[in-house]
């Protein structure tokens, strides 16, 4: 039996080592393996978009620890940049002192965060996160707290978002301890984890061109199976063949910039509250050692579409947007060193509202399946988990469907 591999991501690096036992597997990847965790770098290597992962990621985490390697798990202390002024919101004490959210709406806000834990989120699916949030939490909150969220994981596309996505996150993403959130990452990379999963199987350095004959071929070659772990939008008119929805995407703009100091003394993950052309500063040698790379790292984070203007700007004209707005949350132009941007175009959907029912199955065809981002897993957000749990659950679709 052969089987083609599209997409050599976290799902399809999964899928392919699961069903390699059993049939003849080629992985077609015309780019770096490890989709959106691949790596960069020379004296060190380091995710070109930040990743991290949580202590009920428990597909990611087995996976982990199959291949031989392990997670370091820590407390990261979280932030909000308002006004070109970076507040710690960690502690309880420091977010009473928090000045732009009064007591009550603070209290409104720890009782949401405890409810919503409880809740079905997949009933909120219809109801879009703004009009959520405004019903449940009033006009104040949502535009001094939680717009500039939304702002920083959608960017222009906050509107759009899906109740669900945002009730979703409070419940699965929250393991706070006094101090802030606990999140785990694989110290020096996980790449490390990409590497592991490839050993073994045959990767082909092609652009996959799918057609339709007496079976399914990849570039002129006939499989038994294809799988399609690649963004919907690659499927080409043959994606409206098959039937699949429409999905939006939203597009990736990150900067790696490397700096003499820190910008703050211990933040991992600062939200800006203000308008700029990143949502999201991440300082990862906040998180992991500095002596691991010789030099402090900063992702600045920003989403757009694939035709957004960020998206279509060049790199040297990002570059010089994003120190200029780094420089006016209080970094010094004289320890920035170098910045690196990179661009995923399909980074993720957007959970708009409605999105449940455009999630793909895994069959979709005789002999044709796809598994990844669109997939039941990673409703409502996209995680490596999900990709690897999206890999595992379709190579078992097929193992009872050819063997």
């Amino acid at each position: 039996m052969k089987i083609a591999v599209v997409g050599g991501g976290l799902t399809g690096l999964k899928a392919a080592k699961e069903l390699a036992e059993y049939a003849d597997v080629r992985v077609f990847e015309p780019h770096e393996i490890g989709g959106l965790v691949a790596a960069w770098g020379d004296s060190f290597k380091i995710e070109k978009f930040y990743h991290h992962c949580f202590r009920d990621d428990h597909y990611l985490i087995e996976e982990i620890k199959r291949c031989g390697l392990k997670l370091v798990w820590k407390t990261a202390k979280t932030g909000f940049a308002v006004a070109g002024k970076i507040y710690p919101l960690n502690t309880p004490f420091e977010i009473l002192r928090y000045p732009y959210v009064s007591l009550v709406d603070k209290i409104k806000l720890a009782k949401f965060t405890i409810r919503s834990r409880k809740l079905n989120y997949e009933y909120f699916d219809d109801i879009g996160a703004i009009e959520g949030i405004r019903k449940e939490l009033g006009e104040n909150l949502l535009e001094k707290f939680f717009m500039p969220l939304l702002r920083s994981k959608f960017g222009e596309n906050a509107t759009e978002v899906s109740y669900a996505w945002l009730l979703g996150r409070v419940a699965i993403r929250s393991n706070r301890k006094f101090s802030g959130e606990e999140i785990g990452y694989i110290r020096h990379g996980f790449y490390q984890l990409i590497e592991k999963m490839a050993e073994g199987l045959e990767i082909v350095r092609e652009k996959a061109k799918i057609k339709k004959g007496a079976k399914w071929e990849v570039n002129g070659e006939p499989f038994d199976a294809v799988i399609f772990t690649a963004p919907l939008p690659e499927l080409g008119e043959l994606k409206e063949r098959l039937g699949i929805p429409e999905v939006k995407y939203q597009s990736s703009v990150c900067a790696l910039v490397g700096v003499e100091r820190s910008l703050t003394e211990s933040i991992y993950w600062t939200n800006i509250a203000d308008k700029m052309s990143f949502g999201a500063v991440i300082e990862h040698t906040n998180f992991m050692p500095f002596e691991d790379y010789g030099i402090h790292l900063i992702y600045l984070a920003s989403y757009s579409t694939p035709e957004g203007k960020l998206f279509s700007m060049g790199e040297e004209e990002i570059a010089r947007l994003f120190l200029s707005e780094l420089r006016k949350l209080g970094m010094d132009e004289k320890d920035i060193r170098w910045i690196r941007i990179f661009k995923a175009k399909y980074s993720g959907p957007i959970y708009e509202k409605g999105y449940k029912k455009k999630i793909t199955p895994y069959k979709v065809a005789d002999g044709f399946y796809i598994a990844g981002m669109t997939s039941r897993p990673n409703y409502p957000e996209r995680s490596m988990n999900g990709s690897i749990r999206a890999g595992l659950e379709v190579a078992e679709e097929i193992k009872r469907d050819f063997l």
